[in-house]
């Protein structure tokens, strides 16, 4: 019995501590928990940083005064206000906290508040203003799914607030000046409504009209009608200039139909590089060849090279004739000619810093397929003192029938690699993706070969040559005993001109380039909103 009673005793006693230990350990878990998820915060300061709690330190309120109305503020202003320091206070326990408060380039920052439980109530003063702001520029791009607005624009104070609509949707406020619409379906037309504002309620609208997953090329052709109407007009008579607005055309090249352009156009412009350009055509591979037009869109000749005078040299052999040459070869690439050499170097000092926008491996045809006969292609000459008719004489001067097609791949001009792209097909020998315009291309323009058109977009408002990219032959002058070459070239008497005396012209330089396939555009081609590339300055 006294057993029995025992045991239970134990029993008790054992209950008894359980509880006691379960009570402390949930008393250190309890303690450990609190400190853990404590609720801290971080406040930059200009000394440092230091983490403290809501109730170490408060900023209470922020307040926009605005002339006589004074409302609550979420954040500080960014921009169109200053700080009031007569009404801004930090107290700690109703009396002054001391420290500082700074206001800078909209933001606001804390100095030397060293005590716990610290309020502040910050006020800021709109600063008075009355202009609008302006709104230089809407820059559209757009993917298969969305399409992106990107605003420019000014203000006397600072632009406060940017807001985007598509459509007749719901306004969208936001401080930044880009803005994204998403989930759109691909092939749809949207209008992108923008309206830009200052602090103090001042603000300027303006919209755009946009196509989602439009390529470069289908912003081009959409002035067209598309790329189905343009090749629905077939093949323009080459033996006539064009003297008139022809629109586009389609032709066959290495890599596909191209789309150039034909006549008195003038919605083909292009602002790239700090610099106007007019668009040659669409390549077949997608990318876009632009000629140089200066840094302005009128067309005088001085305004609209790189260089005025361009002296292509002595030749007394097949060998120096092309963009590059070796001797004894009929396409040697060995040595660049003058030619070359000024456009590579206006290059590396121009436009070196946008060679990212840019591809390589579309070249730039100079071609030099040899014949000893003037109306037939026989495969034959192009080398030593042989007289010789290259390609482009027969197919300009006897046929009239230009083609964008380059004949052999050791006469298309290529980087040897195209800015991370596969290294492409052509002779892979420019050092930078330039180049110049062919003969072919300018009679595509409408540019005729001994006629005289002054009214195509390539022409110059005065009588100056420019060089092209093709040679046209080797021969003999009257006296039979000294031996020059040629190339095509250009003025506002003669389209396209051929001559023996051209190694003694001195001729002007623009160069021609080949945008990138992927670039988003923005702009109509005109001279007030010309062709610009996203993203690019």
């Amino acid at each position: 019995m006294k057993y029995e009673l025992l045991k239970r005793s134990h029993i008790k006693r054992n209950i008894i501590i359980g509880i006691v230990v379960v009570l402390v350990l949930s008393a250190v878990v309890l303690t450990f928990t609190r400190a853990k998820y404590r609720t801290t915060q971080s406040m930059p300061l200009i000394q440092g940083t230091i983490n403290f709690s809501p109730s170490d330190f408060n900023v209470l309120a922020l307040y926009l005064n605005k002339g006589t109305e004074t409302i609550s503020a979420d954040k500080a202003p960014h921009v169109g206000y200053t700080l009031n320091t007569e009404q801004s206070t930090c107290e700690v326990n109703d009396i002054d906290a001391g420290g500082e408060i700074v206001y800078e380039d909209g933001n606001l920052s804390f100095m030397n508040m060293n005590y716990k439980g610290t309020k502040c109530s910050v006020y800021f003063d709109l600063i008075p203003d009355n202009e609008d702001p302006i709104i230089e520029s809407v820059t559209i791009g757009s993917d298969d799914t969305s399409i992106t607005a990107t605003v420019n624009a000014t203000d006397n104070i600072g632009i406060f607030y940017y807001y985007f609509k598509l459509d007749n949707g719901e306004e969208i406020r936001s401080e930044n000046a880009t803005y994204t619409f998403n989930e759109l379906i691909k092939g749809d037309e949207h209008t992108i409504n923008i309206r830009v504002e200052d602090a103090a309620g001042n603000n300027v609208s303006s919209s755009k009209k946009a196509t989602v997953g439009l390529t470069a090329t289908d912003v081009i052709l959409a002035q067209e009608g598309g790329a189905a109407t343009v090749e629905a007009k077939g093949t323009p008579d080459f033996s006539q200039t064009a003297t008139t607005d022809e629109g586009m055309y389609a032709a066959e090249d290495d890599y596909g139909t191209s789309y150039y352009y034909r006549g008195a156009v003038n919605d083909n412009w292009f602002q790239f590089g700090g610099y106007y350009w007019r668009i040659i055509r669409i390549n077949g591979d997608g990318t876009i060849r632009l000629i140089f037009n200066g840094t302005t869109s009128n067309q005088e000749a001085k305004d609209a090279t790189i260089s005025e005078g361009v002296d292509y040299g002595y030749i007394t052999d097949n060998a120096y004739v092309g963009y590059m040459y070796k001797e004894n070869e009929v396409h040697g690439l060995e040595q660049d000619n003058q030619i070359k050499i000024v456009v590579d170097n206006w290059f590396s000092s121009n436009l070196i810093s946008y060679e990212k926008y840019l591809d390589g491996s579309t070249g730039f045809c100079g071609d030099r397929t040899p014949s000893t006969s003037s109306s037939i292609s026989n495969g034959l000459g192009g080398t030593g003192k042989t007289e010789t008719f290259y390609g482009a004489y027969i197919r300009l001067t006897t046929n009239k029938n230009p083609v964008l097609t380059c004949y052999d791949d050791r006469d298309l001009y290529t980087t040897n690699s195209a800015n991370g792209n596969l290294i492409g097909s052509g002779n892979q020998s420019l050092t930078y993706p330039i180049g110049l315009i062919t003969a072919d291309e300018i009679a595509m323009a409408g540019g005729v070969n001994g006629i005289s058109n002054d009214s195509f977009y390539l022409n110059f408002k005065n009588n100056t040559f420019y060089w092209t990219m093709t040679p046209a032959g080797f021969g003999h002058l009257w006296s039979n005993t000294t031996n020059y070459a040629f190339m095509y070239i250009y003025s506002t008497s003669d389209s396209l001109y051929n001559d023996y005396y051209a190694p003694y012209t001195t001729a002007a330089v623009r160069p021609v380039i080949n945008i990138r396939a992927d670039v988003e555009l923005t702009g109509s081609g005109t001279t007030s909103d010309p062709f610009k590339i996203v993203g690019a300055s």
